[in-house]
């Protein structure tokens, strides 16, 4: 049980004398946030894995981070050649499936007790379950965001969208005073995938994509979306360097206050403190517009838990891992609300006033909110894959609505 090795963790802090005799052992670590990439998120896993580290000399924890295309071969080889460490980062949905039915990976059931599920925010472990059994733990609730600067609005003399239709006339009115609406670098091409993806929530509603029991396409609602993408692209709504710029290169033109609007993770909102303040000030967030014909609604969002820490079946140390990987989770879950990097997977019970204000916002229009997996996620890597190179090809104008359509019907689960 848990709540075992969670003491273990206070009474080596009470009685260090204690652990002098017991069994040293290190646990290995892997994961997706190696220290040298822009993001602060490295620096708060490295920290919270410092903390477990200080608390239990005699449960060590040895980490090895690899950015995230590198990662998701080097976790795939390990489950082929049955080299998987301890602890190891995992995506939910369909990217863990497999792995999930490879049976290497540790049911949780009878790790986690009440207590422990209780601190888990609700829904949480939807993506990480299967057939009734929980395989991994929650880092942070990812959400889709949709960023405004409201000053280039005002400038312009723009209203800020309520509406979809609202929105295109916003995007053809900065078009007409020679400023680029949309912001996108689809060299990292999940960041194009995002803005596909949205929209067939707000054509379809949660679940209107993909039936949820057999993993079919629905042909109307991929249709209508792939049309509304295509309606962007042809409008010249996306900076013109999109295919040249990754996702970081690109949100740096936003940081300078030169593009309007920007639909991407809540994981920006920490990025946002790099800005400079006449653009960081004036940043505000609101819901992916609703079409008036579309059958989404405002509480309907891109997202979920989607990080997660998983222990691997052969591990000779299960319950430690378990428990390290508890306290890891529920640590960065706690460090990414406070940075402003994602929302709380876990019960946050510390004083919010230092929360930042964007992410109070975020956490208050999500209150209550359904939730539908990125779809390269939900598909899991091959297909979630393939997906992305077909939205790759709408923006490039390379393929048709009716034909994008035909081979995403292709990708079923």
């Amino acid at each position: 049980m848990l709540i075992f090795l969670v003491n273990l963790s206070s009474c080596s802090l009470e009685d260090k004398n204690n652990t002098e005799n017991e069994e040293k052992i290190t646990l290995t670590m892997w994961h997706i946030w190696p220290q040298t990439t822009s993001d602060a998120n490295g620096k708060i896993v490295q920290d919270t894995v410092e903390e477990w580290n200080k608390a239990n000399p005699n449960v060590q924890i040895k980490v090895e981070a690899v950015e995230n295309e590198r990662y998701k071969a080097k976790i795939k080889t390990a489950f082929a050649t049955n080299e998987l460490p301890d602890i190891f980062y995992s995506w939910g949905g369909g990217f863990s499936k497999p792995f999930i039915e490879s049976e290497k990976v540790l049911n949780l059931n009878e790790y986690l007790d009440k207590d422990t599920k209780d601190k888990i925010n609700k829904g949480m472990l939807n993506n990480i379950t299967y057939d009734n059994n929980i395989y991994g733990l929650p880092m942070t609730l990812s959400v889709g965001t949709f960023y405004y600067n409201k000053k280039l609005f005002s400038e312009a003399n723009i209203k800020i969208p309520d509406n979809y239709d609202e929105f295109i006339d916003a995007v053809k009115e900065f078009k007409n005073k020679g400023i680029t609406p949309l912001l996108v670098g689809e060299k990292d091409n999940w960041t194009g995938n995002l803005y596909y993806d949205m929209l067939a929530l707000r054509e379809g509603g949660v679940g209107g994509v993909s039936d949820p029991n057999t993993g079919t396409k629905k042909k109307d609602t991929i249709l209508k979306a792939a049309y509304r993408l295509k309606e962007l692209v042809d409008l010249k709504a996306f900076n013109e360097s999109s295919w040249e710029l990754t996702r970081d290169e690109s949100e740096a033109i936003f940081k300078r206050g030169e593009i309007p609007m920007y639909y991407t993770g809540n994981w920006f909102i920490g990025e946002l403190r790099n800005a400079e303040p006449s653009v960081r000030d004036n940043v505000i967030i609101k819901t992916f517009p609703i079409m008036r014909e579309g059958k989404g609604n405002s509480k309907e969002f891109l997202g979920g838990a989607v990080d997660h820490l998983m222990i691997s079946n052969n591990s000779k140390y299960k319950k430690e891992a378990v428990a390290a990987a508890t306290f890891i989770a529920e640590g960065v879950s706690k460090k990414y609300y406070e940075s402003g990097s994602g929302l709380p997977a876990w019960k946050y019970t510390d004083d919010t006033s230092n929360i930042n204000t964007i992410s109070k916002e975020l956490e208050g229009v999500t209150e209550n909110a359904s939730y539908s997996l990125y779809g390269d996620i939900y598909l899991g890597e091959e297909k979630g894959n393939k997906q992305k190179e077909l939205v790759h090809k709408l923006f490039e104008g390379k393929i048709s609505p009716e034909d994008f359509t035909k081979e995403m019907e292709k990708l079923e689960l």
